[in-house]
């Protein structure tokens, strides 16, 4: 288990001394987007969002 952590330790050094992001080494997780596809009711149009709708943001201007 010891050799194990010193090679853990020695990946880490060997990663941060290049001067790579923790993120593009590996380290962190990259998480799941909370964004997904959707087609608007009012226009057709595609587009990504976070919300509970389904009408782009120039169609729920419209709508008001």
């Amino acid at each position: 288990m010891v050799k194990e952590e010193k090679g853990f330790e020695g990946k880490i050094k060997a990663m941060i001394s290049s001067r790579a992001c923790a993120c593009q080494t590996g380290i962190l997780e990259k998480k799941k987007s909370g964004l997904r596809y959707v087609n608007c009711r009012g226009c057709g149009k595609l587009f990504k969002t976070d919300r509970d709708t389904d009408y782009c943001m120039d169609c729920e201007r419209k709508m008001r």
